[in-house]
């Protein structure tokens, strides 16, 4: 997919083959040192962002990245406070009927003390640092090492995000999410998020909201990293609502174990630029992986969504289920990989994708990629990209439906595969979004 870069880019380019264009300096190391000593963070923790500065450096960013060199990184990580309103809380006029599972901070209070009382560590990802030292350095960055640039990136200047832990056998009683943190401040424009599912534990995760997002510098570029050990389950659901003046990077990755797995469920509806495509490295045998993802891409919208399962041990099982709705001009990739190494046998892997363009404006790109090096995986793949037909329309009209009404009805039907995966106030929320990005009313 071809990307715009921003008009003048404040570190010189370099292209180089495959469209990928050379760094310049990037962010100052003199400010990614100040950050670290002004957080009071381990010398452990400043060999990482040193690394992932120079990872940053040393690589060369993707054509659809390259907007990055008009990005300002020491201004927004210098000193200095920020505005609430600029820490990710949206404008209160946005708000109202928009934000799903408002609580009292009783209720959070409450909650927070039923995980505590179950061993179930959950603090902002600095706190954890100070806390528990060193179940941190043990856990971070062994899923999301800083090997691109845009993971080196997170790794050199992230701020804030959320550390969970639950401990063997324990199960969290509700969804997380990062408002039922007694810290919680907004959203970090560098955020990183770190989930440990111990032996036989259960952990969900709701990151995002269904309000309208603001970041500083309207960037996002955060970090996800998830470690399911043997016959845990984790799910995380994104619900991704940025403003659509934001540009959202996001690297998620999963290691998972031995009978474990690891459910990824993804909405996107807002933000400007969106490349996210998560990963589930699939390392022990009887692992499982399955992604459920649904995306609408509207005016001046371009969405890189999609997921990546790579079957490291024997008999683990991923499944690909990914949708998209384009219109009003928008763009959409649908990325889907498959790899299967050596060693890896008895693996079975299910791929689906479709797309709904309500438009001849809109475009969508498929990005398929299996690599198997077993012969016994089974290995299957479907896909389609269909519009909303005349005949359908026709036989809706017959039955006094209007043509608003009944494309609102289909592309509600196409985001199900993904709505009924998440908590019905969340479901609801994502509805009622859809039906005004096509116009219509919310009741």
């Amino acid at each position: 997919m071809t990307m715009t870069a921003r008009d003048v880019p404040r570190t010189p380019q370099t292209a180089e083959p495959g469209g990928a264009v050379a760094l310049g300096a990037g962010p100052n190391e003199g400010v990614v040192r100040d950050l670290s000593r002004r957080r009071g963070e381990p010398e452990w923790l400043l060999r990482l962002r040193l690394r992932g500065l120079e990872g940053f450096r040393s690589e060369h960013l993707p054509p659809w990245a390259s907007f990055l060199h008009d990005t300002d990184f020491d201004e927004m990580i210098g000193p200095g406070t920020v505005d609430e309103d600029e820490r990710g809380a949206p404008p209160p006029a946005l708000t109202p009927g928009l934000t799903a599972l408002a609580a009292s901070e009783d209720a959070y209070r409450a909650i927070r003390k039923d995980l505590e009382s179950h061993g179930i560590r959950f603090y902002s990802l600095s706190s954890a640092v100070n806390r528990i030292p060193d179940r941190i350095k043990e856990h971070l960055a062994s899923v999301v090492p800083p090997d691109d640039p845009i993971a080196s990136l997170n790794a050199a200047l992230w701020t804030e995000g959320s550390f969970v832990y639950v401990p063997p056998g324990a199960s969290a009683s509700v969804p997380l999410q990062a408002e039922i943190r007694e810290d919680y401040a907004g959203v970090e424009p560098f955020e990183r998020n770190l989930i440990v599912a111990d032996r036989e534990s259960e952990v969900t995760y709701i990151e995002g909201c269904t309000a309208p997002v603001y970041t500083p510098e309207r960037l996002h570029l955060s970090a996800i990293e998830i470690v399911a050990l043997p016959d845990s389950h984790s799910r995380y659901i994104a619900l991704q609502n940025f403003a659509k003046e934001v540009d959202n990077l996001v690297t998620k990755r999963a290691q998972v174990h031995a009978g474990a797995s690891i459910e990824w469920v993804d909405v996107n509806l807002g933000s400007r630029r969106t490349n996210k495509v998560p990963r589930a490295d699939l390392v022990g045998p009887g692992a499982s992986a399955e992604f459920i993802g649904f995306t609408l891409a509207g005016r001046g919208q371009s969405e890189e969504v999609g997921a990546e399962m790579v079957h490291r041990a024997p008999r683990t099982r991923s499944r690909i289920a990914n949708q998209a709705v384009v219109l009003k001009g928008g763009r959409s990739a649908l990325h889907s990989g498959v790899r299967v190494v050596v060693g890896a046998t008895q693996v079975a892997s299910s791929v689906e994708w479709s797309a709904l363009m309500l438009d001849s404006d809109s475009r969508v790109e498929t990005i398929p990629g299996i690599e198997v090096d077993e012969a016994d995986a089974e290995i299957a793949q479907e896909g389609k990209v269909r519009k909303v037909g005349e005949e359908m329309l026709f036989y809706m009209a017959s039955r006094g439906v209007t043509e608003e009404e009944a494309t609102r009805m289909v592309v509600l039907g196409v985001a199900t595969a993904a709505t009924r995966r998440i908590p019905v106030e969340y479901a609801v929320e994502v509805d009622r979004l859809i039906e005004l990005e096509l116009g219509g009313g919310i009741g």
